[in-house]
């Protein structure tokens, strides 16, 4: 299973209870046998040449009312994380997960990962844990992360607790969560026990502080910077709102700026993610497309008999 999906899977069952665990192991269980009986939706969402926000909206639009949020969530995270050749091994992997959970069962520890393997799976599990956090709230679990890494490299014995191999990864677990309980959001507990838990004790400032950073970006996703060639009026704005957060996973907040050079349309950048809908893009391909060479005679009619199915 990919780091990524391990982590993610770790936050979303953090979340879910001991009955409501049983309903999603089962839902699990059913998905992956239909997984493995139907070649055609395998097929489909094994492909590495279908995107993966294409492979989420199948997904979604086949399980949605039929199981339960976090199922899904688990699923279509799943989907979009990697290469479709990765997501039947992944989907038997936070099937097992959950199992584990539904049971009562506590994972044997694995031993730290390596720094590479564990910022990945913190990856996931920021992912997660972040997902239903307000725009507002995420600048206060940056500040509240940062304020931390500082305190445990300025203070020797809170620094030993945290960074040492003596103690177990358990122990510095409960250590971070402790600490932080009451003083900072609970996501921000989370991710820095989490932290202790999954990275080897001497990467955990460095850990720390890319978690800092992965904060930051995530601001940084929830927004779409949108250029329109005129004014969008409200129900335009939560037209494409809902559309941009169906595309990425997550709530986005759509700020518009008028640009008329554009003709017509919109251009949307939310995060790494462009979305160019404007007439003078449009435009712009078909100026392209008119400047082409054009094909030859001889080429055309070879392309086309080659094409030619026989009866």
């Amino acid at each position: 299973m990919l780091e990524r999906v391990q982590g993610y899977a770790d936050a979303v069952l953090e979340d879910v209870g001991r009955g409501e665990a049983g309903t999603v192991a089962g839902e699990l269980v059913a998905f992956g046998e239909l997984l493995a009986a139907s070649g055609d939706l395998r097929g489909a969402l094994d492909s590495g040449a279908t995107p993966g926000p294409a492979r989420r909206s199948i997904i979604r639009e086949l399980l949605a009312s039929r199981v339960s949020a976090p199922a899904i969530e688990l699923l279509s995270f799943a989907v979009q994380s990697g290469p479709g050749a990765d997501y039947v091994a992944d989907v038997a992997g936070i099937t097992a997960a959950a199992v584990a959970k539904r049971d009562g069962l506590v994972p044997r520890g694995e031993g730290p990962l390596g720094r590479t393997a564990a910022a990945e799976r913190l990856e996931g599990y920021a992912t997660a844990v972040l997902a239903p956090v307000h725009e507002r709230h995420l600048a206060d679990i940056e500040d509240e992360l940062f304020r931390f890494m500082r305190i445990v490299e300025g203070n020797d014995e809170l620094r030993y607790a945290l960074t040492t191999a003596e103690l177990s990864a358990s122990a510095r677990q409960s250590v971070a969560a402790e600490l932080l309980a009451r003083r900072a959001r609970p996501e921000c507990a989370r991710l820095a026990a989490y932290t202790a838990r999954v990275g080897r004790p001497r990467d955990y400032v460095l850990l720390l502080n890319g978690l800092v950073e992965r904060v930051a970006q995530e601001a940084n996703r929830r927004v779409a910077d949108v250029r329109s060639a005129s004014e969008m009026s409200e129900a335009q704005r939560l037209r494409l709102a809902a559309a941009l957060t169906r595309f990425t996973g997550y709530p986005v907040e759509v700020r518009v700026t008028t640009q008329p050079e554009l003709l017509g349309g919109f251009v949307a950048s939310v995060g790494d993610t462009v979305v160019d809908a404007s007439l003078r893009h449009r435009l712009e391909q078909a100026r392209g497309l008119l400047l082409s060479p054009p094909t030859r005679s001889g080429e055309a009619d070879e392309e086309t008999s080659t094409g030619q199915v026989e009866h």
